[in-house]
């Protein structure tokens, strides 16, 4: 053991130039997920994706970049184009006994060219855990937002006066293109899904409600169970139709959903700077739980 961890301590310092970078092919996924599953500074924020995902039988990956160093493979980048000018960085692993910060830099020197010919214009990051956030902090990645979660340990909901004309009902294959629409109208470019990633959130998680108006879609929300914990992935009005009881409307949905299920505790996360929306949470009874998570952002000059 200690002749190991002595050939850790002593490696060599990297270079970017030293690290050879290419994206992966589908016979790289054993050797990814050995790497991802016995290492201590890997990140994961894959939503509802899996790395299989984005490899294909075909032609190499458009989302994962592998570093090597020496034939060893010693960081792995994800990062899908969503149609958006915003890139998230959905997993981030860097082998043990190296510097996390060429390989890192090397990564994303390689996936650079290919977003900026989609039309990205910044990477975006979960900063968590701590490691991701000392080292996007340490290359000068700058904060975008935090994002607070909150909590509710008991099962019940206040009383609701319904004032809103919208029908809530289940979510169809054919409302994504307004579900999408409804994402962009009231969020900044960070948050978007495009309409592929709408519909696979569709065919992914448990609950899936809009919110409709005259047949327009102006609203939705959606929530899953993990472990027997209910949690409230997303509630969305058009701006439009805000202020007329409509998110309301959808958040009591989706908890009666989570409650009738047997859920416990409910949870939600939302922007640190989202004043309004967190004091409706307040109202059914979340308290913020936990400590702020920092989202990082990177802008290509």
């Amino acid at each position: 053991m200690m002749t190991f961890m002595q050939g850790l301590l002593n490696r060599e310092a990297l270079t970017i130039d030293a690290i050879d970078v290419r994206p992966a092919l589908i016979a790289d996924r054993a050797v990814i997920h050995r790497l991802t599953e016995n290492i201590h500074r890997v990140h994961f924020n894959l939503d509802w994706w899996t790395f299989d995902n984005w490899l294909y039988d075909e032609r190499p990956s458009d989302a994962i970049w592998l570093a090597y160093f020496q034939n060893e493979l010693i960081g792995v980048l994800v990062a899908p184009f969503d149609e958006s000018p915003v890139i998230w960085l959905r997993s981030i692993a860097i082998a043990n006994g190296y510097s996390a910060d060429p390989i890192f830099m090397a990564l994303l020197k390689h996936a650079r060219s290919t977003w900026l010919a989609l039309g990205v214009e910044r990477v975006a990051v979960l900063a968590h855990p701590e490691w991701v956030s000392d080292l996007t902090h340490r290359l000068n990645f700058d904060r975008y937002n935090e994002i607070v979660t909150l909590r509710k340990s008991d099962r019940s909901l206040p009383e609701f006066n319904r004032s809103a004309e919208a029908v809530i009902r289940p979510a169809v294959f054919a409302d994504v293109p307004g579900i999408a629409l409804n994402d962009r109208a009231a969020f900044d470019t960070v948050w978007w899904h495009s309409e592929a990633s709408m519909r696979h959130i569709l065919k992914t998680v448990s609950h899936f409600v809009v919110a409709a108006i005259d047949d327009r879609v102006v609203g939705h929300a959606f929530s899953d169970l993990y472990g027997g914990q209910g949690h409230l992935i997303r509630l969305v009005v058009n701006p439009a139709y805000q202020r007329l009881g409509i998110g309301e409307q959808l958040l009591m949905e989706s908890l009666k959903y989570q409650i009738e299920l047997g859920a416990h505790p409910l949870t939600l996360n939302t922007q640190i700077d989202n004043v309004a929306s967190q004091a409706l949470y307040r109202r059914y009874g979340f308290q913020p739980a936990g400590r702020p998570v920092q989202v990082m952002q990177h802008w290509f000059s």
